[in-house]
């Protein structure tokens, strides 16, 4: 058999977080262009498979709930058992090829691969494929992709490594070149109609207001005085996201003490700002949410990530992260770190430049007008 066959089933695990799942479908767009009779199917969690709903490179999504996000005791036991017969179905199914989509050589993933591929009584032609340990170590892998020059580059080109083992070559050209991300399905391009009407509506602005690390998190006087600065432009309604809950939840924290604390300096502020509040206690309703915003500010993390699958403009606010790893992907964007490698040492007038910045090169600039934003403060940052 011939192993770089279009024909292939292959069954891709990616199963942290919602930007690695993001970042991996880059690939998953790479692998459907050139194999596009291959049967391709994604092992995903609960929590991020909204990512891939409606993905229309994806053949089957095969979702399970991680024992920790079950909602009691008894509920974890049942996804644990639960999980074991998605594993044995994943097994009587014969994939060709299972594809660990991390860039990390982690055991237990292994093992669960070559489970589910049936060695070593299959075809030898039946593949895991993964990255190597950062010592090269590799046991376990019938097709290794290499951890060599990384330095520089994108976690979505990182993904895009392990598209060789169907010898398919990294796709040539400048990084905008490369498939973007993708959430949800594809959209078709905007008629000259619906442009018009667009031109006249006022520009749609979403503040992503939390972060994980406390390095990524934005003060939220910050956040109200930049809301101020854009409100004076005029054409401008805003949607305030954050992640919900309380801040000492152990399992789930969250920001409705900031949300909370914004609404109330937006409330005083001498500038009647446009701003809607927007509860999104699931991934589907931030992803639908988020989808609806022309232009978004927010730290690194999920939401950030999020709105680049969607092909919204980005101000990123980076901390203690690498921009040149994690930054947006695929999509007009404005990165900005402080040289303390703490957001909250960005100053309201170098996210407003940025924002104005990014506004003008997408076009929406006309709808800033009159009065114009300020835009004599200098961008800290970088676009790439």
């Amino acid at each position: 058999m011939n192993l770089t066959n279009s024909t292939r089933r292959i069954l891709l695990v990616r199963r942290e977080n919602i930007g690695d799942l993001i970042l991996t479908t880059p690939l998953i767009r790479l692998l459907r262009e050139q194999l596009p009779d291959a049967h391709i199917a994604a092992l995903v969690n609960s929590y991020n498979a909204p990512v891939l709903e409606h993905n229309a490179d994806l053949d089957e999504v095969f979702v399970y709930t991680k024992g920790k996000h079950a909602d009691s005791w008894w509920g974890g036991v049942l996804a644990r058992l639960a999980l074991v017969g998605l594993f044995c179905r994943l097994r009587r199914m014969r994939f060709d090829d299972v594809i660990l989509a991390e860039p990390t050589y982690t055991l237990r993933n292994i093992r669960l691969a070559r489970f589910i591929i049936a060695k070593p009584w299959s075809s030898p032609a039946r593949r895991v494929i993964g990255f190597e340990h950062d010592d090269g170590e590799h046991t376990g892998l019938d097709v290794v992709v290499p951890k060599a020059a990384m330095e520089g580059l994108h976690q979505a080109q990182i993904m895009l490594r392990i598209a060789s083992a169907y010898a398919i070559p990294a796709p040539a050209g400048m990084v905008v070149d490369l498939p973007p991300c993708r959430v949800g399905p594809a959209k078709p391009l905007p008629s000259a109609a619906s442009t018009a009407v667009a031109e006249r509506d006022p520009l749609h602005v979403g503040l992503h207001i939390s972060a994980r690390k406390p390095s990524q998190r934005w003060p939220v006087e910050a956040f109200a005085a930049l809301a101020g600065q854009i409100q004076q432009a005029g054409a401008v309604k805003f949607s305030v996201f954050w992640s919900p809950g309380a801040t000492d939840n152990a399992l789930h924290p969250g920001d409705d003490e900031k949300a909370q604390a914004l609404k109330t300096l937006l409330a005083t502020t001498p500038v009647d700002v446009d701003v809607d509040f927007v509860q999104t206690h699931d991934l589907a309703t931030l992803i639908r949410r988020l989808d609806g915003v022309d232009l978004l500010v927010c730290a690194d993390g999920g939401a950030m990530h999020i709105a680049a699958g969607l092909g919204k403009p980005i101000v990123a606010l980076f901390g203690d992260s690498d921009p040149i790893r994690w930054r947006p992907w695929g999509v007009a964007h404005r990165v900005l770190q402080a040289a303390s490698r703490d957001v909250a040492d960005l100053s309201v007038q170098t996210v407003s430049a940025a924002f104005c910045e990014l506004a003008a090169e997408c076009g929406f600039d006309g709808k800033l007008a009159p009065p114009r934003l300020r835009c004599d403060a200098a961008v800290t940052g970088f676009s790439v």
